[in-house]
């Protein structure tokens, strides 16, 4: 388990994925909500040393490019 730390002290509401920060704390162990963390300016404390590597989920939000097919197939 990771306890993530805010960039903005005491805060308290949702963050990532559906963390809920109390004080500017929170625990996961979800590897995606890590990595995010880790890029963007949280303090994270005991994540696996796998964490950074890890993607996080796509966007459902963002549209996709959609793969093009070949004509005649």
């Amino acid at each position: 388990m990771a306890t993530l730390y805010t960039p903005v002290p005491d805060y308290t509401g949702p963050g990532p994925a559906g963390v809920h920060f109390v004080d500017g704390r929170a625990e996961t162990d979800d590897p995606a909500v890590i990595a995010y963390a880790l890029r963007h300016g949280y303090e994270v404390e005991d994540a696996p040393d796998d964490a950074a590597a890890t993607e996080a989920p796509a966007d459902p939000k963002k549209p996709t490019k959609p793969t093009p097919t070949a004509k005649g197939a």
